[in-house]
């Protein structure tokens, strides 16, 4: 199953100079507890300006560089093919971005974990293809800076 993980201010903001435009501990102690000893997935830009390289989790890197090859991550050259590969696996991937992964995996993606951040950011990306009309929300969590939704596909008639 694919699904993914974002966080995004009310006009779909998810980033600025290739970082998040936002500090929110809550946020980032939810996203841990989301992924920690799963599968995730992630571009090679996302990847190369995390500050840390996000321990005890099973990290693919989406590269079209075939020589990129760091080590602890197991890379793909291709998305859409790894994509088709697990979409109907019991194991969850989790796509946690960048822009470009997110857009091309969105129709793939069956579960959402999201945290609608509350104030508006000064952002250069976004998660323009995301549409809320598209998913059920499962679960709802209010925090002081963000909500936090578990969302699930709703069925193609």
């Amino acid at each position: 199953m694919i699904s993914f993980s974002v966080a995004m201010d009310p006009n779909k903001g998810i980033g600025i100079r290739g970082s998040l435009p936002w500090h929110l501990k809550d946020e980032l102690k939810l996203f841990k507890s989301n992924t920690l000893y799963k599968n995730i997935v992630m571009g090679q830009t996302t990847y190369d300006t995390l500050p840390n390289k996000l321990a005890d989790r099973y990290i693919t890197v989406i590269s079209l560089d075939p020589e990129y090859n760091p080590a602890d991550v197991k890379v793909e050259n291709d998305l859409i093919a790894f994509l088709e590969e697990h979409k109907d696996d019991e194991t969850e991937y989790i796509i946690c971005g960048g822009a470009s992964i997110y857009r091309q995996s969105y129709p793939y993606c069956r579960k959402a974990y999201v945290s609608f951040i509350k104030d508006v950011y000064e952002v250069d990306t976004r998660f323009e293809s995301f549409d809320l009309s598209d998913w059920n929300i499962t679960r709802e969590v209010e925090y002081p800076d963000f909500i936090y939704r578990e969302l699930e596909r709703k069925e193609e008639n």
